[in-house]
């Protein structure tokens, strides 16, 4: 059975919110203990001990009297601190990670329930029971659907959010149907669609760039290691955490309208990791156009394509459609009447104008006729296109090969990033 997650903001009162700082801590100090045993142990010779030692472990540290404090805590989300560090010590003997690190003030992994049982859900009145804190009050935006498996509460910058994994029945794959929208991404305009629908940016970066320069330079005068340093980097980590908020309060109400009217939809296979890459070269071969490449990258990661298709393919899978990435190779380039491909094809950024057979229409607008063109091959050779008519679930509420967009440019620092060779959106 499927599994999704449902995250709310909680609003606990200010004694509410001290104790969770406080639990949140304990979780913390456990964590630091056990890594300074593990280590204890490694100098020792000894083998590394597992989960069930360092439960026990945590079970003397709470009848010490001199760490009797720690039984004020939740023992459910000291365990879970201590299943996390195994599985970090797990990665780190398989070589998929480094050696766990000891938590400073402020890096708190937060506070997770295993069980169903172990939190009080009230919906109807959108507030929930932690184990020792009473009821807290939540801002539920939608209902929570399905068999809730667990509770995770966290912090982040000030704000205390509790996220509810539930199981959901499973959705019977599209079966029948064919894509019936394409989506070309781009930095001009974030999408354009084959409904003829065009999406500004939202731009939240760009557009809040002279403030966040201005709360940056105030971090880099104060003084390292001073209160007033670590006010500055809080105030400067709620800037980024309301820009990346409107970005994804954005790109939500988006996607979920898309997915909502179509159940396949066809995206590019844009590979943004290798698209937005640094072109500063090494010191025996630096890069060219560095400063201009470095703007355009901004422009990419702002624009969160990797982000649109991971939300399109989790809700079109929820209501029993799927997403069809395809080869973005040339897709702005080709004539969406007659098949044509050239370069010439597209004189402006804004413009396509086919030189074979005279077709002209916005060049954004072409590409997404591409791409939709595309996903129906590829659609019909995939084993969710066959079979009979299967029914739409219900709305749930609630390195790599750099990619061929080959589009000219308009605008002097465009023209200087295509000089240096490097394809711009």
């Amino acid at each position: 059975m499927p599994i999704r997650a449902f995250r709310f903001q909680l609003r606990p009162t200010p004694g509410t919110a001290h104790t969770l700082r406080r639990f949140a801590g304990s979780c913390r100090w456990v964590w630091n203990r056990a890594i300074g045993e593990q280590q204890r142990l490694r100098a020792a010779g000894e083998k590394f001990s597992g989960y069930a030692a360092m439960c026990r472990w945590l079970t003397a540290w709470r009848n010490d009297p001199d760490t009797a404090w720690l039984a004020e805590t939740p023992v459910q989300a000291q365990q879970q601190t201590l299943k996390r560090l195994e599985a970090s010590y797990r990665r780190f003997f398989e070589g998929q990670g480094g050696y766990p690190r000891f938590r400073g003030r402020g890096q708190d992994a937060g506070l997770r329930f295993p069980k169903a049982s172990d939190c009080k859900l009230d919906a109807e009145n959108q507030r929930i029971k932690p184990p020792k804190l009473g009821w807290m009050r939540m801002r539920q935006s939608q209902a929570v659907e399905g068999s809730v498996r667990n509770y995770t509460l966290t912090q982040a910058r000030g704000r205390w959010f509790v996220s509810i994994q539930v199981e959901q029945p499973d959705v019977i794959p599209a079966a029948g149907l064919v894509p019936t929208l394409g989506i070309d991404f781009g930095v001009t305009l974030f999408a354009a669609t084959t409904d003829g629908e065009c999406v500004a940016p939202l731009n939240a970066l760009k557009r809040q760039q002279k403030y966040l320069k201005r709360v940056q330079r105030s971090v880099s005068r104060k003084v390292k290691g001073s209160k007033n340093r670590r006010k500055a980097i809080d105030r400067l980590g709620r800037v980024h955490a309301r820009i990346a908020a409107q970005r994804s309060d954005w790109l939500h109400k988006l996607t979920t309208r898309w997915a909502n009217e179509h159940p396949v939809i066809a995206i590019e296979d844009l590979k943004v990791a290798a698209m937005s890459a640094s072109a500063k070269g090494t010191a025996t071969d630096p890069g060219k156009r560095v400063r201009q490449k470095a703007g355009l990258n901004r422009s990419i990661l702002d624009q969160a394509w990797g982000e649109a298709r991971r939300q399109l393919e989790y809700k079109t899978a929820a209501r029993g459609g799927a997403v069809v990435p395809v080869d973005p190779a040339y897709t702005s380039q080709r004539c969406s009447a007659c098949g044509h491909t050239a370069r010439e094809n597209r004189p402006t950024q804004a413009r396509f104008e086919c030189e074979a057979c005279g077709h002209s229409e916005n060049a954004d607008l072409n590409a997404a006729k591409n791409v939709l063109a595309a996903g129906h091959a590829v659609w019909v050779a995939r084993p969710e296109a066959c079979g009979a008519e299967v029914r739409r679930a219900r709305p749930v509420r609630g390195r790599h090969a750099a990619a061929m967009k080959q589009e000219p440019a308009e605008g002097s620092a465009a023209q200087a990033v295509v000089s240096a060779g490097i394809p711009v959106l």
